[in-house]
């Protein structure tokens, strides 16, 4: 005889399990989300500094992780529809993310070798020209007793005195991998021996010849690190307003 009677007991037990595996596994694909957009949007505006990222990492790796643990420990109890849920949701997309957050951290380790590259290689660079500058003012104290005021000045010498230099003069003003002209400064100071002798301060700042916008943050630590911690100029030059050092270069020192 079947039984009608509705009031009889029925399994009405939740699967905590289930549901468990697929709140998890929803947070998983919200963090991931988020993270990967907060990256982006840092990275491009050059503010990515710390080691947060990676901690968000492998917060988010962890919440995936038991995410998937307890949608498979829910089907082993019914109703299995969210921990089925939550064990697709933790599958399907995790290829997408975890080759996001590896190409992330992958960019986070290139970005600093990169940049030291294009440092050492930009500096160079500036150094070559900036000793000619050196070479060309040399020339002009050698005649003069002092310093061109500017490279107008400079360069009316130069086309009358040819100097060997590597580049040429109507180049010798600007700064390579840069629009910038080199900072010149020049005038007169006073000797420990009560002498007035000719002094000459000519630079290029950091921020004038690197890439600012792809190296944003990277920069802003090199300057900080330069000024505070090695109380060094933050760039290339040579000479001094304060004293005559016959024009040694920052790089020679």
């Amino acid at each position: 005889m079947t039984n009608t009677d509705f009031s009889a007991h029925r399994d009405i037990t939740p699967n905590r399990m289930g549901t468990v595996g697929f709140a998890l596994s929803i947070g998983y694909i919200v963090l991931a989300f988020l993270y990967i957009v907060t990256v982006v949007i840092t990275e491009a505006g050059g503010y990515m500094t710390s080691v947060f990222p990676y901690l968000s990492i492998v917060l988010i790796l962890n919440v995936g992780l038991l995410g998937l643990i307890f949608s498979i420990l829910g089907l082993r109890s019914h109703p299995k529809g969210k921990a089925t849920a939550g064990l697709i949701i933790s599958l399907l997309p995790n290829t997408l993310i975890i080759r996001s957050i590896i190409s992330i951290i992958g960019f986070q380790i290139s970005t600093p070798i990169h940049f030291e590259n294009e440092l050492k290689e930009r500096k160079t660079q500036v150094i070559e020209r900036i000793k000619d500058v050196r070479t060309a003012q040399r020339a002009f104290r050698a005649e003069y007793r002092r310093y061109a005021e500017d490279f107008d000045e400079l360069e009316k010498f130069l086309h009358a005195n040819p100097t060997e230099l590597r580049c040429d003069i109507e180049q010798l003003r600007y700064i390579p991998n840069s629009d910038s002209e080199f900072i010149m400064e020049t005038g007169f100071v006073k000797t420990f021996s009560n002498r007035t002798d000719p002094c000459i301060e000519v630079r290029a700042p950091y921020k004038l010849f690197l890439d600012t916008i792809k190296y944003r943050q990277e920069i802003i630590n090199l300057i900080d690190e330069e000024e505070n911690i090695f109380n060094r100029y933050p760039g290339i030059k040579f000479g001094s307003m304060e004293e005559a050092n016959n024009e040694v270069g920052n790089w020679e020192e």
